[in-house]
């Protein structure tokens, strides 16, 4: 699910559920909002297909995630919690620790990827400018930082310039056309992978061996 608070430069998380209810959802992510923040939330009910929105206040912080009480859930909410409590079984086993990862870009490329970082399973923050990116870099571990800016955009310079500093064993990647790849240090960037090449080739990304030299993933 998605999740936004509305508040002015609230940025957006995908968030996975560890528990919901009619009256409430806890949240497994990576997102740090205070008490009291209202937020929208945006899920699919898989069951029946339908987008389900829905309005809540984060009520309590948990390790690694929050507590948010549903404010007036409609009957799509009581259905959708209806539907889990049906399915619901022993909590399959977890192979390995989800990937913790910030991704950067203006709302249409946002708008754009969202459905590759839906599906991924990873815990996803967004951030839209240097700004936002320098806020979200504090107070929590990352495995990635991804640019959402094409290869030859210079705004993505300064963001993982950022993430060098404030989170130097996070790993660096360029997200879109990369047709052209600009000469940068080796640093600054692990990889690029090509916009259209799909959620597998930025894993691919993510897990290569960062000793090899900087190239694009097409």
């Amino acid at each position: 699910m998605t999740v936004t608070p509305l508040i002015a430069g609230g940025e957006m998380a995908v968030c996975l559920t560890r528990d919901v209810s009619e009256v409430g959802v806890s949240l497994d992510t990576i997102a740090q909002w205070d008490p009291g923040t209202r937020v929208s939330i945006t899920t699919l009910d898989a069951a029946r297909g339908v987008a389900v929105e829905v309005a809540g206040e984060v009520t309590r912080i948990m390790q690694g995630g929050l507590g948010v009480r549903i404010h007036e859930p409609p009957d799509d909410w009581r259905a959708l919690v209806a539907s889990a409590a049906r399915r619901n079984g022993p909590a399959p086993e977890k192979s390995h620790r989800r990937l913790r990862v910030l991704v950067v870009g203006d709302d249409q490329r946002q708008r754009g990827a969202l459905a590759l970082y839906v599906t991924s399973g990873w815990d996803v923050r967004f951030a839209n400018d240097l700004g936002t990116t320098d806020e979200a870099l504090r107070g929590v571990k990352l495995d990635a930082v991804i640019a959402e800016h094409d290869a030859d955009d210079e705004r993505w310079q300064p963001i993982l310039a950022s993430a060098l500093k404030k989170q130097p064993g996070a790993r660096r990647i360029v997200r879109g056309v990369v047709d052209r790849v600009p000469e940068v240090d080796a640093q600054l960037v692990h990889r690029f992978v090509d916009r259209n090449a799909g959620l597998e080739a930025l894993l691919d990304a993510l897990t290569a061996d960062i000793s090899t030299p900087v190239r694009a993933i097409r």
